[in-house]
């Protein structure tokens, strides 16, 4: 079988591991039908000669031995959980693009000097908990036990500890950061997520950057009352106040921004929610994400003094809290210039490009040598049930992690 039909066969196996879901593909981490995927590219992996495990965090582990076992492991890989309602790439890419370059080393009969470990990560997504990037925080080190406790799932309450607990592990961070092992590279394959490399009719990005990212959960509190009754010169509508506060600041986004950052109001929840009841809650989000720093902080400033405006305007009060923020993040150079040295070896297109999602990578920058590599998506589409890779791109991509691969292990160990 080709790589490309291999690759293949593998996503459309993973995308049938579902929830029960309106359309696409659901699999929330540390679920039963997590499980399923987990064990189905487990057992991958060791067909392809590599040896598993777990960690304690849930994060999946396929290691490919090298003939020099001190040596520091080269790694690659990206997440295996999804949000809802989506579609089959997100993340699945990654892994499987870097298992099929794992086995390509495995059957060359030249193994590397260096450990190659195929990994794939758990709550990448935030979907669960509202908290992205769990499993690369925990490895990395941010996070720990502490936050085990503190955070709980949006729909059932449940604590983080809780939850792994209820999904067969410790519930503890026992041996699960890396903070202090030796690691030569971390590169992650993903689908670009948006339209670029399509519409120029190139193969591969190179990523230099990756956005820094700042959730803001905001509530807008007014008073409920009968819709036919009170005029609407004196009303205290929470709807209005949030969409009043969403408007500015995406007029301001454009104005000031367009082409270098983005504001989403990605989700909004009006209460008490009837037809016939003014609202007296809304609580939503803006995500905002820019390559700058500064051009993030200004719309956080932007957010926190427009919101006094919205108060005076619709007699309401605003509370603003940031609940996620994530520093823009420059990736390895010396790792971006293999990526660049195998896409020519291999005579595939490819440009320097930055990324306006965040990823793993972002977290392992922190601690180890990282670099991405992205593959073409189908119209951009992603977080999408229609989201789509063409199998010969991402036959390309585990193309690039092998050579690319080759290239880190022939290098010298700092």
């Amino acid at each position: 079988m080709a790589k490309q039909e291999r690759i293949q066969q593998d996503i459309e196996t993973l995308r049938r591991i579902t929830e029960p879901c309106a359309c696409g593909t659901q699999r929330p981490s540390y679920t039963p039908e997590y499980r399923l995927a987990i064990e189905y590219v487990k057992k991958r992996m060791k067909e392809f000669g590599l040896e598993t495990r777990e960690d304690n965090a849930g994060n999946l582990y396929g290691v490919l031995a090298g003939t020099q076992k001190d040596a520091p492991k080269i790694i690659s890989g990206s997440h295996l959980d999804s949000v809802k309602c989506s579609g089959a790439y997100d993340g699945i890419a990654g892994v499987l693009c870097a298992l099929e370059a794992a086995r390509m080393i495995a059957e060359s009969g030249a193994p590397l000097r260096h450990p190659l470990e195929v990994m794939g990560t758990i709550g990448e997504e935030g979907t669960r908990f509202g908290q992205a990037l769990i499993g690369s925080q925990l490895v990395e080190g941010s996070w720990g036990e502490p936050q085990l406790d503190e955070f709980r799932g949006l729909e059932d309450g449940l604590t983080l500890r809780e939850t792994m607990k209820a999904y067969g592990l410790p519930g503890s961070t026992t041996g699960v950061c890396r903070r202090d092992e030796r690691v030569k590279a971390f590169i992650e394959l993903h689908d670009e997520q948006g339209p670029i490399l399509e519409n120029a009719g190139i193969s591969i990005g190179v990523v230099e950057n990756i956005v820094a990212i700042s959730w803001m959960h905001i509530t807008v509190h007014g008073l409920a009352s009968h819709p036919g009754t009170i005029p609407m010169s004196v009303r205290r509508d929470a709807c209005v106040g949030a969409c009043k506060l969403i408007c500015a600041v995406t007029d301001y986004a454009r104005e000031h921004y367009d082409g270098e950052a983005t504001v989403t109001a990605g989700k909004l929840e009006v209460f008490p929610g009837n037809t016939n009841c003014i609202p007296s809650r809304c609580d939503f989000t803006i995500d905002i994400r820019t390559c700058n720093g500064a051009y993030r902080d200004d719309l956080v400033r932007f957010i926190r003094e427009k919101k006094a405006d919205v108060e005076r305007a619709c007699r309401v009060t605003i509370d603003v809290r940031e609940g996620m923020r994530q520093a823009p993040t420059a990736l390895d150079a010396k790792v971006q210039q293999c990526i660049e040295d195998a896409c020519k070896k291999l005579g595939y297109s490819w440009r320097r490009m930055n990324s306006g999602a965040g990823h793993d990578a972002m977290i392992f920058a922190r601690i180890w040598p990282t670099a991405m590599v992205f593959v073409q998506s189908h119209d951009g589409l992603t977080h999408h049930p229609d989201e789509y890779v063409p199998p010969e791109e991402l036959a390309k991509g585990a193309d690039v992690l092998y050579e690319t691969f080759r290239m880190l292990d022939a290098q010298r160990d700092d």
